[in-house]
C-alpha cells in the first residue's frame, strides 16, 4: 500500500510490534505462504501442514434492523474492509498461540471483510487467510480474504513472479487463477485480494491481469479485491481515485472484475465525488469503493480525512478500506489484552482529541457511523465472551489449565454494542482474570445504576425461549437481564445475587408474531458485576456421543506433540485434555478436525488424553478416552 513509498518497507521492518513466540516444537503445522512456483507445485495430500489450515465454519448470514441502531437513519449499505497483519508471513502457527500477547480481533460487527495482510519478497508473496481467522470471520458473518502482494521491484519485487502469476494456457486457461481457487476451496475462505505494486512491466501485462481475473471470475463465485496501483497500460501509477486508468479492473462491460476496489489513501474530496460518479456510470454502487486509511503507525492517533469521509454525520462518497487496524496491539506497550483492548474501544468508538501539525482533531472512529451487524437470528446460542486468547482456561469457574493461549478459532460472537452505556454510571469492558468457561468474562465496574445493551437479536417467538445466564457480582449490587420485544414491550428477569457464579434460567413466553429484538443487562447499585455465560435456546440439544479420533504422537522427553483427527461428527468443537485418574488438564479446543496439541504431559510410558465433544448451543457430549503406550 502506498501514501508514500516507505509503506512497503513498514511491512518487513515493523514486525518487531509483534509478541512473536520462537520456541515451536519440531512437529509444529504452520499457516500457508507460496511464491507462485511453489503454488503451481502444492497440493493439499502432500502438504502435511495443509489439514491444520482449513477452516469448517461456515458463512453466518447477518442482518441489519434500524430499530435497535445507534442511530435509526444510518444506512447498511457502507462497509469496512480491514486489511490485518496478525503475525509476520512466514512461521505463523497454524491454530494460535501459548501466549495472549498476539492480536486478537474483538469488533466483527462493523466489518464486511476481513483481509489477512502478509507477503513479502523475502518469504512468500500469496498468503490465504489463517484458518482461525476465518472461523471467527465466518461465526460473524464476515467473509475472510487472501492476499496476492507483488512487492515494489526496490523492495524486492520481481518482474518475472508477475509473468509467473498469469501464464495462460493454449485452450485460455490460467493455471495460478485454478490454484488460487483451489487454496480458497480447499481451506474453506472467500477471496482473494491483488495488490500489484512491481513496476516496469510488459505493456500487455495488463490485458493479461483482466483476461486473469475474467478467468477467475467466471470460474468461481469467490470474491475479488483490487488495489489502485497498476492501470491499464501496465504501469504502476496509484490514482486515489477510480477513473478511466483503472475502472478496468473494476468492471468491464457487464461483467464486474471486483467486489471491492480499494482506494489508495492520498484522495481528495474530489477524488472520492468523481469516483462515485464513475461508478454509478459504469452500473455499480459506491459503496463497492473502499477509500483507504493508513492506520498502521499511529492507530487511532491517526490524522484521518474525516470531512471527505463523513459528512451530514454518516458516510459520504464511499465505503472505508482500513489498513493494518492491529496497529492498535502494535501501539501498546505492554501487549496485554487490558491494554490492546482499551486501545480498541478507542479505536472503533472515537478516540480523544489530538494535536496535529494542522491543529487539534478527533478520531472520530466508525461505531458512530456504521450500524452493528448481528448473526444472532438462530437458536441455539451460547456465548462466554470468550475473547479467544487467556492467560488460563476456566469450566465452571474452576481452572482446568493455567497456560496462557490464543485461539481466534474458539472466539465466541462477542457483544453487538461495546459499548452503548452511559460511561458516567458503568464501565463495561472484557475481564481475563475472571471467567465462566474460558479465559474470559464481562467486567462492569457500577458507579450508578445503569443500562447496558448486549446483543442485536433476531429471535423469534413462535415457541417459548428458554434463557440461562450465569453471572456474580458484589453484594452491593444486583442484575437483570432484559430482552427487548419487537413489538415495543421490555422483559425484566432478575438475576440471582451471588459473589460466586450463579445460574439463572427463565422462560420467555412465545408470541405471535413477535421476535426478540435486542438483550441487555440492567444494574442497581454500586460495585463490580461479571457476566459468564449467556445461553439461549428452544429445547435442549441432545447429548451428542463419544467422538472417534485417532492421534500421531511424537515423544520427546516426559511430554510429546500430538496430531489429532476427528472423524465427522455432529459436533461443533473438541475440547481435548490430557488425564490423570480423576484430575484433567485441558490441552486445547478447535472446531477443525485436524488438531495439534505442542505440549501433551507423559506419565509411567502412557500418554492418557480424554476428547469431548461440544455442540452448537455449548453442550458437552459423551467423553472418548484413549491411552496409548509410549514405546522408548
Amino acid at each position: 500500500m502506498k501514501t508514500k513509498i516507505t509503506y512497503v518497507l513498514l511491512l518487513f521492518i515493523v514486525f518487531g510490534g509483534w509478541a512473536q513466540t520462537t520456541d515451536y516444537g519440531e512437529n509444529q503445522p504452520y499457516a500457508s505462504y507460496w511464491f507462485v512456483e511453489d503454488l503451481l507445485q502444492w497440493s493439499p495430500k502432500k502438504d502435511r501442514n495443509s489439514r491444520f489450515n482449513i477452516s469448517y465454519v461456515p458463512l453466518g448470514e447477518r442482518f441489519v434492523d434500524s430499530t435497535t441502531q445507534l442511530r435509526k437513519e444510518l444506512s447498511a449499505a457502507p462497509g469496512i474492509i480491514s486489511l490485518v497483519a496478525p503475525h509476520p508471513t512466514s512461521k505463523h502457527p497454524a491454530q494460535g498461540f501459548p501466549s495472549v500477547k498476539q492480536y486478537a480481533f474483538p469488533y466483527w460487527q462493523y466489518i464486511d471483510y476481513f483481509v489477512q495482510w502478509g507477503g513479502s519478497a523475502a518469504e512468500g508473496i500469496i498468503v490465504p487467510p489463517l484458518a482461525t481467522w476465518t472461523d471467527a470471520a465466518h461465526r460473524n458473518g464476515v467473509r475472510a480474504i487472501g492476499t496476492v502482494f507483488f512487492p515494489p521491484n526496490v523492495y524486492g519485487g520481481k518482474e518475472e513472479w508477475v509473468y509467473q502469476f498469469l501464464q495462460q494456457r493454449e485452450d485460455g486457461s490460467f493455471p495460478v487463477a485454478d490454484k488460487l481457487i483451489e487454496v480458497a476451496r480447499t481451506y474453506g475462505f472467500d477471496g482473494w485480494f491483488i495488490n500489484q505494486e512491481t513496476y516496469n512491466l510488459k505493456r500487455d501485462v495488463a490485458d493479461l491481469m483482466v483476461a486473469f481475473i475474467t478467468y477467475y471470475r467466471k470460474r468461481a463465485s469467490l470474491k475479488l479485491v483490487w488495489y489502485d496501483a497498476m492501470i491499464e497500460d501496465g504501469r504502476v501509477i496509484w490514482q486515489d481515485e477510480l477513473n478511466d486508468h483503472n475502472q478496468v479492473f473494476f468492471q468491464k462491460g457487464t461483467q464486474s472484475m471486483s467486489d471491492v476496489f480499494f482506494i489508495n489513501f492520498r484522495y481528495s474530496a474530489t477524488n472520492l465525488e468523481d469516483s462515485k460518479a464513475m461508478a454509478r456510470t459504469l452500473g455499480r454502487g459506491e459503496w463497492d469503493l473502499f477509500a483507504g486509511i493508513d492506520v498502521q503507525a499511529k492507530s487511532y492517533k491517526t490524522p484521518a480525512k474525516w470531512d471527505v469521509l463523513y459528512q451530514n454525520g454518516r458516510p459520504a462518497n464511499t465505503s472505508i478500506g482500513l489498513y493494518w487496524p492491529n496497529s492498535t496491539f502494535d501501539i501498546s506497550k505492554t501487549k496485554k489484552p487490558e491494554e490492546v483492548y482499551a486501545n480498541e474501544q478507542k479505536f472503533w468508538n472515537g478516540g480523544p482529541s489530538i494535536e496535529t501539525r494542522f491543529g487539534e482533531t478527533k478520531w472520530e472512529g466508525f461505531a458512530p457511523y456504521f450500524p452493528a451487524r448481528s448473526v444472532l437470528q438462530k437458536l441455539p446460542f451460547k456465548t462466554n465472551f470468550n475473547y479467544g486468547l487467556g492467560r488460563f482456561y476456566n469450566e465452571r469457574g474452576k481452572t482446568v489449565s493455567n497456560s496462557e493461549w490464543h485461539n481466534l478459532g474458539i472466539q465466541d460472537v462477542l457483544p453487538t454494542w461495546q459499548w452503548q452505556s452511559d460511561s458516567t454510571k458503568v464501565k463495561p469492558t472484557f475481564s481475563f482474570s475472571e471467567s465462566y468457561e474460558g479465559g474470559s468474562s464481562l467486567l462492569f465496574e457500577i458507579y450508578d445504576d445503569a443500562e447496558i445493551p448486549l446483543y442485536k437479536t433476531n429471535i423469534t417467538l413462535d415457541k417459548p425461549v428458554t434463557f440461562e445466564i450465569v453471572a456474580k457480582s458484589d453484594t452491593s449490587v444486583r442484575l437483570q437481564f432484559y430482552c427487548r420485544l419487537s413489538n415495543g414491550e421490555v422483559l425484566g428477569f432478575p438475576l440471582k445475587p451471588s459473589d460466586f457464579w450463579k445460574k439463572t434460567v427463565f422462560r420467555v413466553a412465545a408470541k405471535t408474531n413477535t421476535a426478540i429484538v435486542s438483550t441487555g443487562l440492567q444494574t442497581i447499585g454500586k460495585g463490580n458485576a461479571y457476566l459468564g455465560e449467556i445461553s439461549t435456546f428452544y429445547k435442549k440439544e441432545k447429548k451428542l456421543p463419544a467422538p472417534e479420533f485417532s492421534v500421531e504422537v511424537f515423544p520427546k522427553g516426559d511430554k510429546a506433540e500430538i496430531y489429532l483427527h476427528f472423524e465427522d461428527t455432529n459436533a461443533a468443537f473438541h475440547n481435548i485434555y490430557s488425564v490423570s485418574g480423576s484430575n484433567k488438564v485441558w490441552l486445547g479446543k478447535t472446531p477443525s478436525k485436524d488438531y495439534y496439541v505442542a505440549s501433551a504431559p507423559l506419565s509411567n510410558g502412557f500418554l492418557r488424553l480424554m476428547v469431548e465433544p461440544v455442540s452448537v448451543g455449548g453442550n458437552k457430549g459423551k467423553a472418548a478416552y484413549q491411552k496409548i503406550r509410549i514405546e522408548k
